[in-house]
């Protein structure tokens, strides 16, 4: 099912390749994929069918917004999504899955001061030529920029119980959505800590990860983790019909944040009196 999910991911970029130039039309200056779909795959939790996600970010020549707040902008997005989606079942009619894609402009990424830029080598060019910084944030910058983004996981996790109290069935996988994104770089930037190259660190598939968090110590975050990735891809293969599978994935990633929370609790107490209440 790898070799199918990987033949489905590298048809479904091609595919964005081929059409952005054309959906977009002359406003479009590059665009290029990075993050698991680029990734090696050694192990089934480094791709997850619907869980994982092809990051296209996209740069334009001008410094608007992609679409404005018309109603003919709502329809030429929605026009967009299907003229992709119909292209990529033509081409791969015996496909996996179609793969989710998420595309974000550059400009906006590039607003929020801890946005660190991939390297080179850690992308995928689709179209034109990527400004990729030749300098690259400082190492203790990332590492400042990683403490702060699990320290702002406390509202989320403390909100949380509140939400999912009321779920039932397909609903959990609006819990899920807005998990994926949270629980794929929170070990990361446990380790980006103590690691020597935390930019390195940003490149490694999950499975690299995983092993990193078990010498490390992290044997509880490395067994949510991988457990996440591993009850994600039961609820795929059952058609997202598994209701124990939505509720052991939900519970799975709460305990990767919960546990890298934590983490650097521990982390910042070094050094510091411990300033993280959950």
């Amino acid at each position: 099912m790898m070799k199918q999910a990987r033949e489905d991911t590298q048809c479904a970029m091609k595919v964005w390749a081929d059409l952005l130039p054309e959906l977009i039309g002359s406003r479009l200056e590059s665009a290029y994929t990075k993050g698991s779909a680029n990734k090696t795959w050694d192990s089934h939790i480094d791709y997850v069918p619907t869980i994982s996600d092809i990051d296209i970010h996209i740069t334009l020549k001008d410094d608007k917004s992609l679409f404005g707040s018309y109603a003919e902008d709502f329809e030429k997005a929605v026009e967009m999504s299907q003229i992709c989606e119909e292209e990529f079942i033509r081409r791969r009619p015996d496909h996996l899955h179609i793969p989710r894609m998420q595309v974000m402009e550059t400009h906006f990424l590039k607003q929020n001061e801890r946005y660190t830029p991939p390297r080179l080598q850690d992308i995928t060019v689709l179209y034109g030529e990527p400004k990729i910084p030749k300098r690259m944030p400082k190492k203790d910058t990332v590492r400042a920029g990683d403490i702060e983004n699990i320290i702002e996981l406390k509202e989320y996790l403390s909100d949380l119980p509140r939400r999912i109290m009321d779920r039932t069935g397909l609903d959990w996988w609006a819990i899920i959505r807005v998990m994926c994104w949270r629980v794929s770089p929170s070990p990361v930037r446990i380790i980006t800590q103590t690691h020597t190259d935390p930019l390195d660190v940003w490149s490694w598939n999950r499975t690299k990860i995983h092993g990193a968090l078990l010498e490390r110590g992290y044997e509880k975050l490395a067994k949510h983790y991988h457990g996440f990735y591993d009850a994600g891809w039961r609820l795929f293969l059952s058609g997202f019909t598994d209701l124990k599978a939505f509720r052991e994935t939900a519970v799975q990633g709460y305990y990767v944040l919960y546990d890298s929370y934590w983490a650097v609790d521990e982390l910042i107490s070094d050094v510091n009196t411990s300033r993280l209440e959950l």
